[in-house]
């Protein structure tokens, strides 16, 4: 397999039956894509023209994949974490009973067996309770923008995603990450309606984005906050 050597970054050529050139930059990895017909020459001169993009997009990768380091959750009382764009500090109550949580204003309140209860233990116990409140928060969120714009899917589900927030089938079935729970309103009003244009097209055409557009018209930065936050959204 051939590759170019850049500015400060070494770069995999693949080449393939695609009719378009494109880099994909992804955990620190560079590559270009082009159709079989072009030369080598070709991929030296398209990556020579996108040098700065690319040493920006590895900057920005080297910045997450270090804050990710930095935010990784211990688990433990007084931890903060989000939900719907609002950080809540953990709470580990004393309780002869099942795990619950309980959400106040400023708190999430975990009632169990504390001796009982490791942190793989409030791990798993938080999974379920965002799952539950994804459940009923992006189903109900989802009904009432179909309602609004006239675009109603056959399912909502909920769904463990690792590298996407939501999807919708060619039967209009919608799929959401839980995770998208803990973003805010509006980045979750956008995903939502992004997966609900879908039904009428299933692709990313300039007609899908219009529509988009026409229901979310601050999408562009909806979609760039999802960029540079989405390592925020995980524990």
């Amino acid at each position: 397999m051939q590759t170019i050597q850049g500015d400060g970054f070494t770069v995999t050529v693949i080449k393939s039956r695609r009719r378009t050139t494109a880099i994909k930059i992804k955990d620190g990895a560079v590559s270009i894509h082009i159709p079989n017909r072009l030369a080598i020459t070709f991929a030296q001169e398209f990556i020579l023209q996108k040098t700065a993009w690319i040493q920006q997009k590895l900057r920005h990768q080297a910045h997450a994949k270090t804050q990710r380091a930095s935010i990784k959750k211990q688990f433990i009382a007084g931890e903060n974490f989000l939900f719907l764009g609002k950080h809540y500090s953990l709470r580990l109550i004393e309780k002869n009973s099942k795990v619950s949580i309980i959400k106040r204003s400023q708190t999430l309140d975990l009632y169990g067996r504390q001796n009982r209860l490791s942190k793989t233990g409030i791990h798993a116990a938080l999974v379920a309770w965002y799952k539950q409140q994804a459940e009923q928060y992006l189903t109900s969120r989802t009904l009432y923008i179909a309602n609004q714009i006239n675009l109603s899917p056959r399912s909502i589900s909920i769904k463990t995603y690792k590298a996407r927030w939501g999807s919708c089938s060619q039967h209009t079935d919608i799929n959401f990450n839980w995770k998208l729970v803990l973003a805010p309103a509006r980045i979750i009003d956008y995903v939502i309606i992004h997966e609900l244009c879908h039904i009428q097209y299933f692709n990313h055409s300039s007609q899908f984005w219009s529509l988009v557009e026409q229901f979310c018209p601050s999408f562009k930065q909806e979609r760039h906050w999802l960029k540079e936050n989405s390592y925020t959204l995980e524990f």
